[in-house]
């Protein structure tokens, strides 16, 4: 604020990543020039974003996407999905 900007580009990485950084923009009365800190957020769960993408029309690989996490319950989903199967992690690392 002190130099004049009134749009912040946060580049690449952990600022473009950040829903506290754009939302301390927005709070600044700055422009953040990115998604929202809402968006931001939404996008940083797996689970989230697919849910998010599935409600908005966006084509997915087919899958399960549920809480229950049981066995008999991933075993139908498997069945109905078909083989192969990947199994991804809806949070943490790879």
């Amino acid at each position: 604020k002190s130099s004049g900007a009134e749009a912040i580009h946060p580049g690449y990485g952990f600022l473009s990543e950040s829903a506290e950084f754009a939302q301390a923009c927005a709070e600044a009365g700055l422009i953040f020039v990115g998604p929202t800190a809402e968006m931001i957020t939404a996008m940083g769960s797996k689970s989230g974003s697919k849910a998010l993408m599935e409600k908005a029309g966006v084509p997915l690989v087919p899958g399960y996407h549920g809480d229950a996490q049981d066995d008999d319950t991933l075993s139908n989903a498997a069945n109905k999905i078909g083989f192969p199967v990947l199994v991804k992690a809806s949070a943490g690392g790879g």
